[in-house]
């Protein structure tokens, strides 16, 4: 981080480009587990018994956060590699 003194005689600061890709990562991979714990839930909820209308919306839930697990993975590769 860098500090700025303003016109105002505030101290601001801003992130460098590196810290903020870390953060960047940091976010992504936090993200990733929590759409990986979302995503065991929904296939645990899809694989009960009951009515086929309540499974196939379940299903199409897990397919819609495993989408958004892959977009953000696509997304951020350097967190994931």
């Amino acid at each position: 981080m860098t500090k700025q003194l303003s016109t105002f005689g505030l101290v601001s600061t801003t992130m460098t480009s590196s810290s903020r890709l870390s953060a960047d990562v940091a976010q992504a991979r936090y993200l990733a587990s929590e759409l990986e714990r979302w995503i065991d839930q929904l296939a645990d909820d899809a694989d009960i018994d009951g009515p086929s209308s309540a499974a196939q919306a379940k299903r199409r839930e897990l397919y819609e956060v495993q989408r958004q697990l892959k977009a953000l993975r696509d997304s951020f590769p350097q967190a994931f590699s």
